[in-house]
């Protein structure tokens, strides 16, 4: 056996052991159930939005229908020629609680979403601030879900949710889905339970107004991409504690195509790899799969070829138990047949991310630092 053949089987042991980890993972995870809710503290939820997002009204009326007590939506632009204004516009007009829609820079600095929701935060009346991405949907029951698991906390910092595309509607989507589902949702409660949640998912996140001040709000990560990455990390620096909520948020992504699914992954590897370096190599042993036809192709033999097989039938085992505890969605089960292409895409753009350090965000470009600071190009 070559030094490399022996060097993949050991990446493939080790992958093999952290597979069987994560699936003990996501099963504890939600295994819980979520504390009931003892008082409904005043929340504003903030949108930062720009440009049109596939079911843009949709999205932004499920934040208007929450079975909660009182609250606000605060829809955010920070520039008035903005293509979804008139959407939002109509949204509000047709709410039944507290919406406004709020045209406003929020001052200096690259990341123009961090921006966007200081200007919020300055808008905001009440103490609790539950913002989200602008691609995400809600049912009724979120804000009360997450407000209990809020509560639920000594020194709570944010409570943060996952997400997931159920309904995938085209192969970039499919994609996606599947790299959301198979590997970033079971490496965030893997994350968990080695380090505690250093982190924030742009998912969701609900955080106090006293909270954000504490760390300098939104002012001091407005040159960073990953600002909810930032929230949660100088929240656990300053000793708060952030919790995983066991809401799952949709992610609505619409027919997104495979090139805008492998810039998307780009992306998001770039930045994992300025924010957390050795966690982002460590990372590499998630590709397993595609460890194991490497190897099978050093070392074509019956062993090998089993050896693939095992790992594939231990993804599609996990796949099965993401499907049944989080995607609920049949329709998605159709999506399977992509999971051995996806995991070799995976591993090239783990591979490729190594070999630069710029982005591309919302039609701009941008190279990111370490740590995960950024200046456009």
């Amino acid at each position: 056996m070559t030094t490399l053949s022996v060097l993949f089987l050991i990446v493939i042991i080790t992958g093999g052991l952290y597979a069987l980890f994560s699936l003990v993972c996501v099963l504890g995870f939600f295994k819980g159930s979520s504390p009931a809710g003892q008082e409904f503290p005043e929340v504003s939820v903030l949108k930062a939005i720009k440009d049109l997002d596939p079911s843009c009204a949709e999205n932004l009326s499920s934040f208007c229908v929450q079975d909660y007590p009182r609250y606000e939506v605060l829809f955010g632009f920070g520039d008035p020629d903005d293509p979804a204004i008139p959407i939002a516009e109509a949204v509000a007009a047709s709410a039944s609680c507290d919406v406004r829609v709020v045209v406003r820079h929020g001052g200096e600095g690259t990341n123009q979403k961090a921006l966007n929701l200081q200007a919020l935060v300055d808008e905001a009346r009440y103490p609790m601030l539950a913002l989200s991405d602008s691609d995400m949907f809600a049912d009724r029951h979120y804000l009360r879900q997450v407000v209990a698991e809020f509560q639920d906390g000594e020194k709570t910092g944010i409570v943060t949710s996952l997400y997931k595309i159920s309904d995938p509607s085209s192969i970039g989507s499919s994609l996606e889905s599947l790299d959301i589902a198979l590997d970033f949702l079971p490496s965030v409660l893997v994350a968990r339970r080695l380090e505690g949640v250093t982190f924030g998912l742009g998912a969701s996140i609900l955080i106090s107004k006293e909270a954000l001040r504490d760390i300098g709000g939104f002012e001091v990560i407005a040159d960073y991409l990953a600002d909810d990455y930032q929230l949660g990390f100088r929240l656990w620096k300053k000793g708060y504690t952030n919790i995983i909520s066991r809401y799952v948020m949709e992610n609505r992504v619409g027919p997104m195509s495979v090139a805008g699914h492998l810039n998307h992954q780009l992306r998001w590897a770039r930045t994992y790899r300025a924010s957390r370096p050795w966690g982002f190599f460590g990372y590499g042993i998630t590709h397993v799969f595609t460890f194991s036809l490497l190897f099978f192709c050093t070392k074509p033999s019956v062993a090998s070829a089993v050896t693939a097989a095992i790992v594939l039938a231990l993804r599609y085992a996990l796949a099965l138990v993401i499907y049944k505890k989080v995607i609920k969605t049949k329709g998605w089960l159709k999506t399977l047949f992509l999971l051995p292409v996806k995991d070799v895409l995976s591993f090239l753009v783990w591979v490729w991310s190594f070999a630069g350090s710029t982005v591309t965000w919302r039609g701009n470009r941008y190279r990111v630092f370490p740590g995960g600071r950024m200046k456009r190009e």
